[in-house]
């Protein structure tokens, strides 16, 4: 059974009872992520998740808070994205109020002392030198810039090297004293517990805690300018190669024909794009599609580390793919199997009581709103084939294309040209 109840102080806790599980899983979401971060503190939101496990008052250090979750066989996490943070635990259902109380405590209690703070902020630089010196990360943060140029969203979660070395303790409070408020919080909780139960210690936790008035993003004003192309020449053995389209929101009306273009293209071994790019004419080892949507736009991305002789015909066959897609209906079997992998996925993914506490916690901060399963599983039904067509002639466009590469390339020329001779 799923319940929502707001707290008199803003804060929301959603609770989902499920009596025949062993486990219990809590989230505790902010709605802050790196598009609500300036250039001089891009990086604030993912720096507060780290140190957010650095100890409180009554868990002096991380091995005191490692230890109480996993001493009963759980596991402690936390997250950062584009817009959210997410902080969870998921323990023995016996053990839920020791686990809750666990999350509470950082996300509420947190010491953030000096020597925690320099210690993570090395740990953070080495973690951004690690993805800089990935070019299968890397690339995918290059192509963000080119799709959100001078926006937030374009910016590395992690931040940079400047903002995370330049960054004072002063404006890490300020952010966290600005966000982590009960207004800004969602409590989600999954398993074999009692709402009443939840509801109950929830509200001990935050007695006392105000909410203030919630800060807002620059939004997404994406123009089409494209095509769009910047390599970065590296000696390395593969290549790496993404393009990128701005794709619809979460709430909007075509995002499920969205989601069942990205399942025929990109999702799995069946798809389009590895039956022709990688078993058909092997010219990569890796080949996928990927949906991203987010609050105000989305991005629809597709990738591929292929040896770099053959980076420009493994370009040339995905604008082929994507232009096939574009131009012709898929087929009813393709519709079909696309329509069973999505439920099928999302089917597998309720059966877990983390993965609901996720769900119904992002649903939540982003949406304000949990969309039941029962209506997604209709809306997915009620794809077309024309519907997929129409989304496919909207986004697939040379003007709103951006391609990021990373490899031994001598320059943009050559990819450019493969873009302007493609039937796209």
């Amino acid at each position: 059974m799923l319940s929502i109840e707001s707290m008199g102080n803003g804060l929301r806790v959603v609770t989902y009872e499920m009596p025949q599980m062993r486990s219990a899983s809590c989230t505790i979401w902010i709605g802050a992520g790196a598009r609500y971060e300036t250039p001089e503190i891009n990086g604030v939101s993912h720096f507060i998740e780290h140190l957010l496990f650095k100890g409180t008052k009554k868990r002096e250090d991380n091995l005191k808070i490692s230890q109480a979750i996993e001493g009963v066989g759980g596991s402690i996490n936390g997250f950062t994205d584009k817009e959210t943070t997410c902080y969870l635990v998921k323990v023995p259902a016996s053990e839920f109020l020791m686990g809750i109380d666990v999350l509470a405590d950082i996300v509420l209690n947190s010491l953030f002392l000096d020597e925690s703070i320099e210690r993570e902020r090395g740990v953070i630089i080495e973690e951004i030198k690690m993805v800089r010196d990935r070019p299968d990360s890397w690339v995918h943060e290059m192509l963000e810039d080119l799709v959100w140029p001078a926006h937030p969203m374009g910016r590395s979660i992690a931040g940079t090297l400047d903002s995370i070395t330049a960054m004072s303790k002063e404006a890490i409070l300020d952010y966290f004293h600005a966000f982590y408020h009960p207004g800004n919080i969602i409590v989600s909780v999954a398993g074999n517990i009692s709402k009443e139960e939840v509801n109950r210690v929830i509200a001990g936790f935050f007695q006392g805690r105000e909410s203030h008035a919630k800060k807002t993003f620059a939004p997404v004003d994406v123009k089409d300018q494209g095509p769009s192309v910047r390599v970065e020449n590296r000696d390395t053995k593969q290549a790496n190669i993404v393009l990128g389209f701005p794709g619809y929101p979460r709430l909007h009306p075509s995002r499920y024909a969205l989601e069942l273009l990205d399942v025929v293209l990109g999702e799995g071994m069946s798809s389009r794009l590895f039956q022709e790019v990688r078993v058909e004419r092997g010219l990569a080892y890796s080949v996928g599609s990927q949906y991203s949507p987010y609050q105000d736009t989305g991005l629809f991305r597709v990738y591929a580390g292929v040896d770099p002789e053959r980076g420009k015909d493994t370009v040339e066959v995905i604008l082929e793919q994507l232009a096939r897609i574009r131009e012709t209906p898929v087929t009813k079997d393709e519709l079909r199997m696309a329509k069973d992998f999505y439920k099928g996925n999302l089917s597998l993914r309720l059966e877990d009581t983390l993965s609901l506490a996720l769900r119904h916690g992002g649903h939540m901060v982003l949406s304000g709103k949990i969309i039941p399963v029962e209506e997604v599983l209709e809306r997915i039904e009620a794809v077309t084939e024309e519907g997929i067509q129409s989304v496919a002639k909207d986004l697939l466009r040379k003007e709103k294309l951006s391609l990021a590469a990373v490899g031994p390339f001598e320059g943009e020329d050559e990819m450019m040209g493969v873009i302007g001779s493609s039937m796209l």
